[in-house]
């Protein structure tokens, strides 16, 4: 089965969105994270966005479902939702890598005893 396709319109409506920038500074980076951009809307917010075209709808929760993701339910948080994004885990494993090698590789040779 071929992926399903998301239209131009609601990806451009999506990297415009607020959370757009919670994940990504740079178009770039946010076109790298549009799944979780797309997950952090409720199917309520994205409709109003998308001038309630019920198809687009359908097509964004199709595609969504193809990457095994989700629109953020109107209960739930997003803080909890951003908790488990990509984006987040990528972020915080970079970090870990970056303390270690400072660690590991320090700017100054170790002073020699003698």
């Amino acid at each position: 089965m071929a992926e399903p396709h998301l239209p131009e319109r609601v990806v451009t409506l999506l990297i415009a969105s607020e959370y757009a920038r919670l994940v990504g500074r740079t178009t770039t980076e946010q076109l790298d994270y549009i799944v979780d951009i797309a997950s952090l809307h409720t199917r309520e917010e994205l409709l109003r966005r998308l001038g309630h075209d019920r198809n687009l709808m359908r097509q964004v929760e199709k595609w969504l479902g193809f990457h095994d993701r989700r629109l953020r339910r109107p209960a739930e948080s997003i803080d909890v939702a951003m908790c488990g994004l990509e984006f987040r885990k990528r972020r915080i494993r970079r970090s870990r890598l970056g303390a270690r090698r400072r660690r590991l590789d320090p700017k100054t040779p170790p002073k020699e005893r003698g």
